[in-house]
């Protein structure tokens, strides 16, 4: 029994220490974007880091982080580094002078809002709204730098659009450190109910908006020629597609708005004329317009 039980101990262990070894450093920048990876080493003006499973060592600066989680559950914060001393640090965790740095457990590679860590605090903050990241896929494909782009696009649109209503719409990086620090990454935002979101951000309203932009290429018109030959025009036409989905929730979480929009155009693009890079911005315009009238703020 002795021998079984031992056994179990070790088995658990090993368990235990592989999960352990599967954790990342994850770097937190000051806009608002969460990094994934191994930190390789740290000096007073750049970070080398690598991205999971991959060799290649990338850099970024100090002056664009906010604080990096190391996989022991360590904090280094960069938010004072103002004058550009950046506390000493390495891949092997020397300790960095105690006023710079912060102890936290990520019991997780995903940054989670845990059993037990709710975050929710009492809503005073009425007639304030705020847009959550959204998910803007081009071609059934996630695109982070437009989901970003889009976000904030949205969050500015309707900041100088209702300017006759008394709603204050909360800044994008305000609604993205409040969901950093709540441990509400990308990946748990759609796991999260809209109740709980208005009660980490502080907000009444919460916009929730999902863009999917799809690409076509058109098949090329034929012209007959001479004895029936048949050659295909020079210029090749396109199509792309916009498809929108908003959903806007009010008090207590209920939802308050929700509307689908389409539109689909052509252009050429044989020479990039017409080129539908940011073309979106009017489909979103036209969205965001119709919860300015829809009478739900």
């Amino acid at each position: 029994m002795k021998k079984v039980m031992l056994l179990l101990v070790l088995s658990l262990s090993l368990v235990a220490f592989g999960q352990q070894g599967n954790v990342n450093d994850i770097l937190f920048t000051k806009s608002g974007e969460i990094i994934q990876g191994k930190v390789v080493k740290v000096t007073g003006s750049t970070i080398s880091f690598s991205y999971p499973g991959e060799s290649l060592i990338n850099e970024i600066g100090s002056d664009q982080l906010q604080k990096i989680v190391f996989s022991s559950g360590r904090t280094q914060n960069f938010s004072n580094n103002a004058s550009g001393n950046t506390p000493s640090a390495n891949a092997n965790n020397t300790t960095p002078p105690d006023e710079a740095v912060t102890t936290t457990t990520i019991p997780k590679e995903e940054i989670y809002l845990g059993p037990g860590e709710d975050t929710a605090v009492e809503n005073n903050n009425n007639n304030r709204l705020a847009v959550t990241p959204m998910t803007f896929l081009v071609n059934g494909r996630y695109s982070k730098e437009i989901s970003g782009q889009a976000t904030q696009f949205a969050t500015d649109y309707l900041a100088r659009q209702n300017q006759s209503l008394p709603i204050e719409v909360q800044d994008m990086g305000m609604t993205i450190r409040k969901l950093v620090d709540a441990g509400i990454g990308f990946q748990q935002l759609s796991q999260t109910t809209s109740e709980k979101l208005q009660n980490v951000l502080g907000t009444e309203y919460l916009v929730l908006i999902e863009v999917n932009e799809t690409h076509q290429k058109a098949q090329p018109k034929k012209d007959t020629g001479f004895f029936d030959t048949q050659k295909e025009q020079t210029d090749s036409n396109s199509n792309v597609r916009y498809e929108i989905e908003v959903i806007l929730f009010g008090a207590g979480g209920a939802e308050a708005y929700s509307s689908k929009f389409s539109n689909e155009r052509s252009f050429k693009s044989a020479l990039g004329n017409n080129s539908p890079k940011n073309d979106w911005k009017t489909a979103m315009q036209y969205v965001l317009d119709q919860i300015l009238t829809s009478g739900s703020l």
